[in-house]
């Protein structure tokens, strides 16, 4: 049978790679087997080059108890945007966030004071993965330090128009390590449809999805979560989870930052 995993796209789990789901058509999967099937899980940006942060200097990373790492993206002096399962349940003490290097151990290292989860993530599954960071102090803006800006409410993405995602997840499937150097990669927007008919048991009007949908070979992969997809300069999405990384027939997914429940929570706790 063909087997399939579904994971987050977040869980580059250093200390213990392991991660989450496995089902196989034509069987349905409920939300029980997405949720409580850990399989062993390797891969980042796949199908994408090295990049420098000048090009993306929105761009962080984050370390949460020196086990699991993620992006997010800078969008005011004050606050930092990533994934909710990259934020659950975090003691912001135990976060080492870095900003304004290419390179994923350098950087400026911005103390956090407050992680925020949306409240109604993960219900129904995987559904409004958005989280905000308060920073302890203003952030200084550099050319490798900037903020990035955010789409209104409602204004959503066409199909098969080019969105960019950076990240120092993971490159292949096969392969356990993590790149040291910043990549991106550029991916069309999915069709809705296209996307439902491979994630038809968790797609919800929150999500959209990103990928070569026939060929594979482009997407986003464990590490990447918590970053951001960029169009005409603007934070189009969160890059949330996927089915394996850049393989066919599976996008990558990620939370609609201008679906009313992302961006209402987001302005609600930075004002912007």
């Amino acid at each position: 049978m063909f087997s399939l995993s579904i994971v987050p796209v977040f869980a580059l789990v250093l200390l213990n790679p392991v991660s989450p789901f496995d089902f196989g058509f034509p069987n349905v999967p409920t939300v029980e087997d997405l949720l409580y099937g850990p399989e062993p899980f390797n891969n980042r940006i796949v199908g994408g080059q090295n990049t420098t942060i000048e090009k993306h200097p929105h761009q962080v990373s984050f370390v949460v108890n020196n086990s699991f790492f993620c992006g997010g993206f800078i969008v005011s002096e004050n606050y930092i945007v990533t994934a909710a399962h990259c934020a659950q349940n975090v003691d912001p003490s135990t976060v080492v966030l870095r900003a304004g290097s290419t390179w994923r151990k350098n950087g400026t290292i911005i103390p956090i004071v407050e992680v925020i989860a949306h409240p109604e993530y993960d219900n129904p599954a995987f559904d409004k993965d958005v989280a905000v960071m308060k920073t302890a102090e203003p952030i200084t803006f550099t050319d490798t330090i900037k903020p990035i800006a955010l789409p209104k409410k409602g204004e959503y993405l066409k199909e098969n128009s080019m969105i960019m995602v950076s990240g120092w997840g993971k490159t292949n499937q096969a392969d356990n390590t993590i790149p040291e150097n910043l990549m991106d990669v550029e991916i069309p927007v999915v069709p809705y449809w296209q996307c439902l008919a491979v994630y038809f048991t968790v797609l919800t009007r929150n999500m959209w999805c990103g990928g070569n949908f026939y060929l594979g070979g482009k997407g986003t992969c464990q590490g990447d979560s918590g970053g951001t997809a960029v169009q005409n300069d603007q934070a189009v999405g969160i890059v949330s989870f996927g089915r394996g990384c850049g393989q066919r027939f599976s996008p990558s997914v990620f939370a609609d930052i201008a679906a009313p429940p992302i961006r209402d929570f987001i302005t609600k706790h930075t004002g912007l």
